[in-house]
């Protein structure tokens, strides 16, 4: 069984939920504290053993290229000045790993992101990690999810449990057998994209990790666009699971909806309040509110 050497981050969408601030600044370069939110998701993948990471651009999100690489310029004048700790800080973002990109002309959703990203996984298994979720865990979540797929061979979906209110928010996976869905790691026989309530098959939601076998991509090739005009990923689900098991994981960690102001202040406070340099005052600032 080849090892999952290989992560895919979709990055080339607009972020109208933060407008004005998108119109000038990725919403993947936003910072929760000193860090991009892209930085944060590509060093969980490092701190899972991924090798290589392939980011989904769009061709006006050239600066999250630009994040990744050398900036001459600005590596100069810290070396000169002798500002040995914000040049390692700087250089660090080259050297936390091998980043690849490809470039996505098109928003024609997640399923389209992920296939743009075929020619750089070849034949080989791969991850996926979406944006709008940051995940704090003592293991990375996608090195849970990374560690299922080894005990299975098949594609895993990372879920977690979801409140009432929220289900129709997200994606929602049918377990195989009602009884096994409390185990952490169970089979599903599909999966239902934003249900109604009443029609949701679970309160397990997809959350933004998963791990693919290569027949994926074969199958995205030939996906029609389904709800909201669309290359839904979940569509082509019903197909993968006609040649192979799927399971879904049930990851450990607190989850912070990056695609929201409130998920965004969260993560900062709590971010924050990990900071060994600022946590006190941050505490003091926020008890006396």
């Amino acid at each position: 069984m080849k090892k999952v050497k290989k992560v895919i981050i979709p990055a080339a969408g607009w972020g109208t939920r933060f407008l004005p601030l998108t119109k000038v600044v990725h919403k993947e370069l936003v910072p929760v504290l000193n860090k991009p939110i892209i930085h944060h998701l590509v060093e969980e993948a490092s701190n899972a053993g991924i090798e290589e990471v392939i980011l989904i651009i769009s061709p006006r999100k050239m600066e999250i290229m630009n994040y990744f690489q050398t900036n001459v310029e600005l590596e100069t004048m810290l070396r000169e000045k002798g500002k040995v700790e914000m040049l390692h800080m700087v250089e660090s973002t080259r050297k936390i790993i091998k980043v690849k990109f490809a470039i996505q002309n098109e928003q024609l959703g997640l399923g389209h992101a992920i296939f743009m990203g075929a020619d750089l996984t070849h034949d080989e298994p791969f991850a996926v990690i979406l944006g709008d979720d940051l995940i704090r865990s003592e293991k990375p979540a996608i090195k849970q999810l990374i560690e299922a797929y080894e005990k299975t061979g098949s594609s895993i979906i990372g879920v977690q449990d979801i409140e009432p209110q929220n289900i129709h928010k997200y994606g929602v996976v049918l377990p195989t057998n009602e009884s096994e869905k409390e185990e952490e790691l169970f089979e599903i026989a599909g999966a239902v994209e934003k249900p109604a309530l009443k029609d949701a098959p679970s309160n397990k939601a997809i959350l933004g990790r998963y791990i693919f076998t290569p027949k994926l991509m074969k199958l995205l090739r030939d996906l029609k666009p389904g709800v909201g005009n669309e290359i839904n990923v979940v569509d082509a689900f019903e197909n993968l699971m006609k040649t192979e098991k799927m399971y879904a994981f049930t990851f450990e960690g607190t989850r912070y909806d990056l695609g929201s102001i409130e998920g965004f202040v969260k993560a900062t406070i709590d971010y924050a309040l990990e900071n060994n340099e600022i946590k006190d005052s941050i505490y003091e600032f926020i008890k006396n509110k």
